[in-house]
């Protein structure tokens, strides 16, 4: 799990439904029990290695998660999400994602996953998130002879404790997979004291519909402060994949500590947990061919307006940017052209989207006087360095009862009688908020504004190609690189080539220089004369595209009279 800091102390909001006790699909009886010995001995066989990303132990835990796929009848591949520091890691290690798929009678995917890194090499990391990876594994394997429709991927993703970065990375990897996952589950944390919570944006609480019912739930609705913990269900959120997270909130006395040992954890409420996470999965499948409700969605004199089937829930997407679950005729555009998308589910999650060109109108803001309301959030300065996916739309009220309606501005946009605390899942870059708060005699009473900036900033490593020296049998040199990589543009990410350079010296060779490029970059290895210096270095080049457009680096590297050339591309789109 990890914890987010928000600069300058911007909010973040997450509905969280502490359990849901709901009806059992009649299949759901059909699985077999979960095993809490299983999840136990699993768990305890994690903590015995040091999982933290750069530890020297870099492959054996993954190595172990990818075998326990295999015998539970996955079909097993593995993903690199980074290479600096690591570039000559085998696949099988802490850099990699581990994906183990179990196909379905459709293309349709249900995710679920866990992170199996930890925040350091200090702490065993057994509910933070060994007892998660175990459970995971658990139900997959409870589910190996239940026929199902829909593909599942099961994922141990690395580098959640740094910043979401196997999640992301998958996901940026793999966009032709976001239309085909239904939603996606993610294990945080669920082994420690006796109660699990879910949480979920109000938009995806169809899933709720598909839990089974369980003792270890109580039905709550909250909301999460601006440090809370997050993890990689937010990865998918952002990607407008609908997620929910299954956790329990006791793992923050030893979270990140070495206290996080696998003696202190309730095995019994993990097996729970394996239980409803596959009573979801199977009876969201049992209801997968149901289709979603359609809406007729329109734009008049600026206001988004829509039917729709009673009960159905709507989901608004203006420009990218999504306004959450919103009534018809609460949303007005501001002036101009606007990409108008109104989302709703069926009950097994199938999706419908209805999409519109709208043209706003010209707004005026109403006159403030009064303190009625205030934003105690924001500010012109304030940047949200964001791996989490949603930010609260929240106020205060000085005197809630002298105040009849509260209208939000975001971005321009109007959304009347705006609920407090109200979840948006922007985009990157700046944005602005406006809240107005009316009176009994609809007088404006008071307002407030902020302003701040979405920087969902990370670090994005590409595989720049091999150099070789190889002076075994004479010298000679190789260059390689791999085919063009495509990958989806940003302006908030740090782009970075890593070429690995690999140099195998005998002790024969006297007083040779092998010389590695890497467009201006260089590296020389000189030979030391009766010693075999044989060794492997990195060679790390920043791209900076302004935007999208192909993007090309040229290696190199040289021994005497022999030399190697090639070069590497990216295509941002």
């Amino acid at each position: 799990m990890q914890h987010l800091s928000v600069v300058g102390g911007g909010s973040v909001i997450l509905i969280i439904f502490i359990g849901i006790v709901l009806a059992s699909p009649a299949s759901a009886l059909e699985i077999p029990a979960p095993d809490p010995e299983r999840i136990e001995q699993t768990t305890y066989d994690l903590c015995t290695f040091e999982r933290a990303l750069g530890s020297e132990e870099r492959v054996e835990a993954a190595t172990y998660i990818a075998e326990t796929m295999e015998e539970y009848g996955l079909s097993v591949g593995t993903e690199r999400f980074a290479y600096t520091n690591c570039y000559f890691d085998p696949e099988l290690s802490l850099s990699s994602n581990i994906i183990g798929v179990r196909e379905g009678a459709t293309d349709e995917i249900v995710v679920i996953c866990a992170h199996y890194d930890t925040a350091d090499p200090e702490t065993p990391g057994a509910d933070d998130n060994a007892a998660g990876v175990a459970t995971m594994l658990e139900v997959a394997r409870i589910l190996e002879d239940i026929t199902l429709n829909r593909t599942i991927y099961f994922i141990a993703f690395g580098g959640e404790e740094t910043g979401l970065d196997g999640s992301r990375r998958w996901l940026a990897d793999n966009p032709d997979l976001h239309d085909r996952i239904v939603f996606a589950i993610s294990l945080d944390c669920v082994a420690l004291g006796d109660r699990l919570h879910i949480s979920v944006l109000p938009q995806h609480r169809w899933i709720l519909n598909t839990l089974p019912s369980s003792t270890c739930l109580d039905e709550v609705t909250m909301h999460l402060p601006s440090a809370a913990a997050e993890g990689d269900e937010d990865s998918f959120r952002a990607a407008m994949i609908p997620a929910l997270r299954i956790y329990e909130e006791e793992s923050r006395q030893i979270m990140h500590t070495p206290d996080d040992r696998p003696e202190c954890l309730n095995y019994t409420l993990a097996a729970e947990c394996a239980r409803i996470v596959a009573g979801t999965v199977v009876g969201s499948d049992v209801a997968a061919g149901d289709p979603a409700p359609g809406i007729d969605l329109r734009v008049e004199d600026g206001t988004i307006v829509f039917t729709r089937p009673e009960d159905t829930i709507v989901e608004v997407i203006v420009d990218g940017t999504s306004l959450g679950v919103l009534p018809s005729g609460s949303v007005t555009l501001p002036e101009g052209p606007h990409t108008v998308q109104a989302i709703t589910y069926g009950p097994g999650g199938s999706r419908s989207v209805t999409t519109i060109t709208g043209i706003g109108v010209e707004t005026e803001l109403p006159d403030a006087s009064g303190n009625a309301v205030a934003i105690q959030w924001g500010g012109e300065r304030e940047v949200i360095y964001a791996t989490f996916a949603s930010v609260q739309l929240s106020y205060h009220l000085e005197n809630p009862d002298e105040v009849t309606q509260v209208d939000g501005y975001f971005d321009g946009i109007l959304i009347q009688n705006l609920d407090n605390d109200h979840p948006v899942v922007p985009t990157s870059g700046p944005h602005t908020f406006i809240v107005v708060a009316y009176g009994s005699d609809g007088e404006v009473i008071g307002a407030n504004q902020t302003a701040f900036t979405i920087q969902k900033f990370r670090i994005v490593d590409f595989d720049g190609g091999l150099l070789q020296v190889d002076e075994t049998g004479g010298a000679s040199c190789s260059a390689s690189t791999r085919p063009t990589y495509s990958c989806a543009y940003s302006p908030d990410e740090d782009y970075r080539v890593v070429v690995g350079c690999e140099y195998v010296d005998t002790a024969d060779a006297f007083l040779q220089t092998a010389a590695f490029w890497v467009g201006e970059r260089e590296y020389h290895i000189y030979d030391i004369p009766f010693l075999d210096n044989s060794q492997r270095h990195e060679i790390a080049l920043r791209l900076e595209p302004e935007g999208p457009g192909t993007y090309q680096w040229n290696i190199s590297c040289s021994r005497g009279d022999k030399n190697a050339v090639g070069s590497g591309s990216v295509i941002f789109y």
